[in-house]
């Protein structure tokens, strides 16, 4: 016996016990019956599994089953596509009428407000150098979640990570079909399917990045999937926040392989199915159904109608002048032609009614109207370009271009009998019932105009391939160089929020959208510089409502039925194909039909029609060059040595200063601050940059984002990738991933010029890079591809600073306050740290260094200073005869030495002379106090006779050389005696005897 079958007669046996113990308290089964349902057990080891009836209420609790759990044997039962695995009966049943099924799929095209089960939604705020301005949570990221819209799931973008996962378990291989409209290069839209264990499927990391999609187009991709749990995950990321990004939508997902599909699925309204159908039908043309209509129902054609794959019937309006158009017959032998009137297609109008316009008849015969300049007449197509080398008024027939001139070829399209040469139009919808029988556009005589009978959410498409064009992109002096011009005159005729859209579509660039407008225009002109030179394929898209509004009501509703968009001319100049209304005169001696140009750097003298030279550091751009003001100068800094371009040179002199930065000129790589999701992954911008030259950088992505079938690679001089770093061999990790690089985009295809001046043409470098106390060389890039977000292009600053301290190369860093490059997305600004960015020294900067003299002989050197680079040659090492005197410093203290002993000398002397007139004062007084009576009294003598034996001693008397002080003190002595002699007078001999 099985462990199952243990198991399941132990749960048996108690749950008997229980009822024993409960005294048998069961709930009669009919009482529930309706609330009982069956499911299945996981399978086991064998391969099997359990059916077991399960109650869906509450209030069941207690309920005994009236079937015993059942075997199931196979895990992996599948039924075909039209029928559905039956789980009371365990076997495949067909699909009544009004569903379908896929059999062992699931298939999902219907979004309304609920999801259907599997699906989970869920969104994250987006960290990146552009929503820096805001604090973690203050953004409201519910708004920029996927959005259900009826006929499509859509994701606005914007500053957060909208992410959309499905679950589902396959039990033998299968596949998965997403049908997808991606327009907005500003989004970042990926896709994964990971098994069980979190690992990429298969084929998942091909399609992980989706491709972009032209307006209105929907694309399918498909994914193999294994068996097992697959976890697929729809992500979109909002990298440029400041605009209003196109949604990415899904119309449509897919999935085979599953075990079953236990019921069938209606059919949405509008189709209809027989039983046993593996997919729905649309209703025909003046029909209509429900949802889960097994046929559709006829509609009153007389009161309504109603579009492939309606829903409802429509009421028909009264016919009006806005509902028929006049066009021009073909012309006939006489080149004679009338107005013919015919209902727009198609006709919803009541003409039978009171108040209805009714068709207007025929009108009267008339000359034909004249072909578009650069176009002749021909008898079934109608108008048509001339051949090569011929020009027409548009009025004439063809003509050669005369001997030494050239057709001026363009596109001017200015009468619309009918749809012009290179001309195309189509109608998208998320279905075929949102298109009518119409192109989309037809002409109407002296304008083109969008179709009637389409639904408001279908996009109407007007294109117009050009080739390319005769002139040279780039910037001279900071003004772009015109290739080409397209400009048109258009109005809008709406009474809701209608859109209008101008793109660009090219092979290098992909497609962008150049302006839009919205709700009703007056009749107005616009013109469109072209700065590069590429095929292009330029579009004119048409959408009644927005698409916030048009995904809210069904696909096939026409509320908007008589808006309408008019172009009344289209004029493309300067290429390489279309018709020529004119031809230009060669340079004198270069005659014949394409004609060849002056040599580069020349221009054609208007009146001798000669070639002759431009001034020093000119460019000419145009084709046929006349006159001189076809010079153009470059930009400060810029040479021009060939006459066609204007580049910055590794050697170069700005401002008396000559700089070489040739060991610098090769592309530099610098990696960005790292940027986090609030989920954890880790994301960097890597820049590439190329200073001087002309070699440029490439930015290439790894992955197939563009549109399908065009390259990935940008070639620019200053670029920037998004790259998403993969994942390292570790324990946690079995695999390693590469990283991912993508989001390309040029920050600067042209340099304007190198100065150092901090702006230069609107440009300027940011604060924080500004030293006003040097000269530092400044390099201004721009880009002339603009954006909705950046009007003007992105604009890019390098600034070289001095720097001896760095080693190598130096070191290149971003500013502080905008880590990642740019503060607003538009201006990027780098400082690139370097002692290759100091000048080279001038013959005057450099320091002169002598040597000491020995032998007579003296060196000189020279050195650089810090705030300059030594020239590659230094001047040699001279030496020079010199004598041997004192060194400087030696005669400098000398100097000092004899001034000061000659100053103490003068100061001794001062103080001798005043010292004796002291004295004689001195002498003078003391005389005077020992007078008496003016007479000088001469002390007794001691003795009157020598001594026997005694000699006489003669005494010598001599100028006292005592200082000033002994001679005080003496002379305090002196004034002593004289007070005790005249206290004590001295008396006589005889006195004493007595």
């Amino acid at each position: 016996m099985s462990r199952n079958r243990v198991v399941l007669l132990s749960t048996t046996l108690l749950a008997c016990l229980f009822c024993e113990a409960e005294g048998a308290r069961l709930v009669p089964y009919g009482d529930c019956e309706d609330a009982m349902h069956y499911e299945f057990t996981e399978c086991d080891s064998t391969g099997g599994r359990w059916r077991v009836s399960v109650p869906a209420s509450a209030h069941c609790e207690g309920v005994q089953s009236p079937e015993p759990p059942t075997r199931v044997h196979d895990c992996s039962v599948s039924c075909d596509p039209g029928w559905y695995f039956n789980v009371s009966q365990l076997s495949c049943a067909q699909c009544p009428a009004g569903s379908y099924s896929l059999g062992g799929g699931v298939f999902f095209d219907s979004w309304a407000d609920l999801l259907p089960p599997g699906f989970h939604l869920r969104t994250e705020e987006f960290r990146s150098a552009f929503t820096m301005g805001h604090r973690r949570g203050d953004l409201d990221c519910s708004q920029y979640g996927w959005q259900p819209r009826g006929d499509v799931i859509a994701s606005p973008g914007g500053p957060c990570a909208a992410v959309m996962v499905y679950t589902v378990k396959l039990v033998k291989p299968g596949a998965l079909f997403y049908t997808y409209q991606y327009t907005d290069e500003s989004t970042i839209f990926e896709f994964q399917a990971q098994n069980e264990q979190c690992q990429s499927i298969g084929d998942a990391d091909d399609a992980k990045w989706p491709p972009l999609t032209w307006e209105g187009q929907w694309k399918t991709i498909q994914v193999q999937l294994k068996t097992g749990l697959n976890v697929l995950q729809w992500k979109t990321i909002g990298i440029d926040t400041r605009s209003s990004a196109r949604p990415v939508m899904i119309k449509s997902i897919r999935i085979s392989g599953v075990a079953y599909t236990s019921e069938c699925s209606p059919c949405r309204a509008g189709s209809f199915s027989e039983a046993g159908a593996r997919q729905c039908e649309e209703c025909p043309k003046g029909t209509y159904s429900n949802r889960g209509a097994a046929s559709c129902t006829d509609c009153d054609l007389l009161v309504s109608y109603a579009p492939k794959g309606s829903s409802t019937c429509l009421k028909r309006p009264p016919c009006s002048t806005k509902d028929y158009y006049e066009i021009d017959s073909a012309c006939n032998e006489n080149n004679k032609t009338r107005a013919v009137y015919h209902w727009m297609a198609p006709q919803v109008c009541r003409d039978d009614v009171v108040g209805a316009e009714k068709l207007p008849s025929s009108g009267e015969l008339k000359d034909c109207p004249p072909c578009n300049p650069g176009m002749h007449y021909t008898t079934g197509p109608g108008c048509a370009f001339c051949p090569r080398a011929h020009y027409s008024d548009g009025r004439s027939s063809c003509t050669p271009c005369p001997p030494s001139t050239a057709p001026n070829y363009g596109y001017q399209y200015q009468w619309w009998a009918a749809m012009p040469p290179a001309m195309s139009a189509t109608c998208m919808s998320a279905d075929d019932a949102g298109c009518g029988q119409s192109d989309g556009w037809s002409a109407g005589g002296d304008h083109i105009h969008s179709d009637r009978g389409h639904a408001d959410d279908a996009y109407l498409v007007l294109s117009l391939k050009v080739g390319g064009f005769r002139g040279r992109e780039g910037f001279v002096n900071g003004r772009p160089m015109e290739v080409g011009r397209i400009s048109f005159t258009f109005e809008l005729e709406c009474t809701s929020e209608c859109e209008f859209v101008f793109m660009e579509g090219s092979a290098k660039k992909g497609v962008a959208i150049l302006q839009s407008w919205t709700g009703p225009q007056p009749r107005q002109y616009y013109s469109y510089l072209v700065r590069r030179n590429d095929s292009f394929t330029f579009s004119w898209a048409f959408q009644k409502v927005s698409w916030e509004k048009s995904y809210l009501r069904p696909s096939s509703s026409r509320k908007y039925e008589m808006d309408m968009a008019k172009i009344y001319n289209i004029n493309v100049n300067n290429t390489i194909d279309g018709g020529a209304s004119s031809c230009l005169p060669c340079p004198k001696g270069l005659g014949g039909f394409g004609c060849v140009p002056c040599p580069a750097g020349h221009y054609i003298e208007e009146n001798t029609t000669e070639c002759t030279a431009c001034p020093i550091n000119t460019v000419v751009t145009e084709p046929l060059p006349y006159g001189p003001k076809s010079c153009l100068s470059c930009g400060p800094g810029l040479t021009a040595p060939d006459g066609l371009t204007c580049r910055a040179q590794c050697s170069l002199d700005i401002d008396n200063m000559h700089f070489d930065i040739t060991n610098i000129s090769s592309p530099r790589i610098m990696k960005g601050s790292t940027l986090f999701t609030s989920s954890g992954t880790k994301y960097y911008h890597m820049f590439n940059l190329s200073l001087c030259g002309d070699v440029p950088v490439e930015c290439a992505n790894n992955v197939s984002y563009n549109v399908e079938g065009e390259t990935t690679t940008l070639v620019a001089r200053v670029c920037r990738s998004t790259i998403v770093p993969g994942l390292d061999e570790s324990g946690q990790a079995p695999y390693r991933a590469s990283a991912v690089a993508s989001q390309s985009m040029s920050l600067g295809d042209h340099l304007l010029g190198v100065t150092t001046n901090t702006s230069l043409h609107g440009i300027e470098v940011i604060k924080e890079f500004q030293d006003p106390s040097k000269k530092e060389l400044h390099f201004f890039f721009t880009t002339p591809s603009s954006t909705r977000a950046c009007a003007d292009g992105r604009r890019t600053t390098i600034t070289l600073r001095c720097a001896p301290q760095e080693s190598g190369q130096g070191l290149l860093s971003l500013p502080k306050q905008c880590p990642d490059g740019t503060c607003d997305g538009c201006n990027f600004h780098f400082l690139w740290s370097t002692p290759l960015g100091c000048p080279i020294c001038s013959q005057a900067d450099l320091i002169v260094v002598r040597g000491e003299c020995v032998d007579g002989a003296q060196t000189v050197h020279h050195i650089a200073p810090s705030t300059c680079r030594a020239p590659p040659t230094l001047p040699k090492v001279s030496s020079l005869s010199c004598n041997t005197p004192l060194p400087f410093i030696v005669q400098v203290v000398v100097l000092i030495a004899v001034c000061v002993a000659f100053m103490l000398c003068l100061l001794l002397f001062c103080l001798w002379n005043k010292n004796r007139n002291l004295e004689y004062k001195y002498m003078k007084l003391i005389a005077k106090a020992n007078s008496k009576d003016g007479e000088l009294e001469l002390p007794p003598a001691e003795s009157c006779a020598l001594d026997d034996g005694e000699e006489e001693e003669v005494q010598y008397s001599s100028r006292s050389t005592s200082s000033l002080l002994s001679k005080f003190k003496k002379s305090k002595t002196r004034d002593s005696s004289s007070m005790i002699a005249m206290k004590f007078p001295k008396r006589s001999s005889n006195e004493v005897n007595a």
